[in-house]
């Protein structure tokens, strides 16, 4: 068994080659047995010389065709296989003069070729099997033939019987190699569906995990966006409570009112002022608007032209503006930009205005 699975051991990397050499292993190992068996039925010829040579000689190479195909030149050696079939029976009427049934046995090499090798080795042996035959015919058809006997035609039935039947074993046995080989891929393809399936199923499961945790995520963002907008909404309305808050307007009087301003002066602020001032005004009646400055530090351009402009709107309604609490640094300031203060009454602080209004 050992030796067996030796012989059967190809070396070569494709299963197809694999399983044509060791098809022409099993033939050539087949051949080479009966080879050696029909050596007593060629003893008892009357001349056996020539055909135990042939014998000897065939089975010699059907070993080196062996040979070959262990070392895994597959198409190598089923050429070597066929060739030698095919020679065999196109020359072995020449040494013997008849005919016979040798030519049935041109149809060992067709039927070979089908089983250890390919499409071309098919066409090869057809080819040279019929130009064998067609020589056979022109070389031997002047000499005398024979017909064979009961003995020689039973023993060449046995001969294609066993050759026959070993070839149609070789090509069951591989006819039946490739359902199971079918069967195992068809096997390997469910268990791979069922592992796919198994996949499908975890990745649908990791998918819906995913996706509800993306829906948390998306319900707590939601959450903390409409808990900002609130702190932004609260924010803007503290912050216009700070800017209400950075222009007080203090009623000192039915028709005076004071605007204490601390801190520097930008547009914003001064046009808060203009816009609470005037509303104040039209609301109570004012005559008298006192703008204190006493916590700003400096006046602009920019806050100087400010004022000039509330100013202005203040007379339009009918009242008059002053400017209290004016500062040494801030008077120079004003002094230095060239301010117009003729619009503008001043005052030097909130009870000196009182008094002289």
């Amino acid at each position: 068994m050992q030796l067996w699975n030796w012989l059967l051991a190809i070396p070569h990397p494709d299963p197809e080659t694999r399983r044509r050499g060791q098809n022409l292993t099993i033939v050539g190992l087949g051949l080479a047995t009966m080879s050696v068996l029909s050596i007593p039925l060629v003893l008892i010829q009357p001349d056996p010389l020539p055909q135990l040579i042939a014998n000897l000689i065939g089975l010699g190479l059907l070993i080196g065709v062996l040979g070959i195909a262990r070392f895994g030149l597959i198409n190598l050696a089923a050429s070597a296989m066929v060739a030698l079939l095919v020679i065999s029976s196109a020359i072995i009427p020449f040494g013997t003069g008849q005919i016979g049934l040798v030519p049935i046995f041109a149809l060992v090499a067709v039927i070979t070729a089908t089983v250890i090798g390919q499409e071309h080795h098919v066409v090869f042996a057809v080819v040279f099997g019929i130009a064998g035959m067609a020589g056979q015919w022109l070389g031997v058809s002047g000499r005398p033939q024979v017909a064979p006997s009961a003995g020689e035609i039973i023993i060449v039935g046995i001969l294609l019987s066993l050759v026959f039947g070993l070839i149609g074993g070789i090509g069951t046995r591989s006819v039946r190699r490739a359902i199971e080989l079918a069967q195992q891929a068809q096997s390997q393809a469910e268990s791979l569906a069922r592992q796919l399936s198994q996949v499908n199923q975890a990745l649908e499961l990791r998918v819906a995990e995913r996706t509800a945790a993306l829906q948390t995520a998306l319900a707590e963002s939601e959450q903390r966006q409409a808990a900002l907008t609130a702190a932004l909404q609260e924010n803007e309305r503290q912050r216009r409570e700070i800017q209400a808050l950075s222009v007080p307007i203090l009623a000192v009087r039915h028709d005076m009112l004071v605007i204490p301003l601390i801190g520097a002066l930008d547009g914003e602020r001064l046009s808060l002022a203009q816009q609470r001032a005037l509303s104040a005004i039209e609301q109570q009646r004012t005559r008298f608007l006192l703008v204190d400055v006493t916590g700003v530090p400096f006046i602009d351009q920019t806050a100087a032209d400010g004022l000039i402009v509330l100013a202005r709107s203040v007379r339009l309604l009918g009242a008059r503006l002053y400017l209290i609490g004016i500062s040494p640094d801030v008077a120079q300031t004003m002094i230095g930009l060239g301010i117009d203060l003729h619009e503008i009454g001043v005052a030097r602080d909130l009870r000196d205005a009182i008094m002289r209004l």
